[in-house]
């Protein structure tokens, strides 16, 4: 259910944008000179790119935090056998 709803919100966030960024020369265009078409555009191409940095950066956090935690569960199994290893060589 929480996967969801986060779906669709970032369904509608990611509309509501395309909306906005499709909308926003078509708008413009007319009102505004070539210059400053151009800058909007540049401005809308440099966040795009820094969004997309942002889910990049988050889901290699994401792969390494998983990473790691596989790493910690495998050393603890191994410590965990070579206890008992060690207890049974103890006990016999």
């Amino acid at each position: 259910m929480k996967k969801f709803v986060k779906a669709i919100l970032l369904s509608v966030a990611a509309l509501a944008a395309g909306y906005l960024a499709i909308s926003l020369p078509f708008n413009l265009f007319n009102t505004m000179s070539d210059r400053a078409m151009q800058g909007i555009f540049l401005g809308e191409l440099i966040i795009y790119f820094v969004i997309s940095l942002i889910f990049l950066v988050a889901h290699q956090r994401k792969k390494e935090e998983k990473m790691k935690a596989a790493r910690r569960h495998l050393a603890r199994r191994e410590k965990i056998a070579r206890v008992q290893s060690e207890w049974y060589d103890l006990a016999a």
